[in-house]
């Protein structure tokens, strides 16, 4: 038997904040783009807000969501430096 594992909820709201950010700016592209029948000037400002919204999500997502690794070599050790 396998013990019922729930996902981790910090895990599961980045997830949906990459994924909402994405589709807003995929949503606002779109608009600005494909959607002929809609006025210009309505088209612009729905368009931007929304790439504007998903970029803000985006960010929100990298600065406090995405696992980073640290750098090769760029670790701290807490000892003496290396001799040359």
């Amino acid at each position: 038997m396998t013990p019922d594992r729930q996902p981790d909820p910090r895990r599961r709201l980045g997830r949906r904040l990459l994924g909402l950010g994405s589709g807003l700016v995929l949503a606002g592209l779109a608009l600005l783009f494909f959607a002929k029948p809609v006025p210009l000037p309505a088209r612009l400002l729905t368009g931007a807000v929304d790439v504007i919204a998903g970029a803000v999500l985006l960010v929100v997502w990298n600065q406090k969501f995405r696992e980073r690794r640290s750098p090769r070599g760029g670790g701290v050790s807490g000892g003496p430096p290396a001799p040359r």
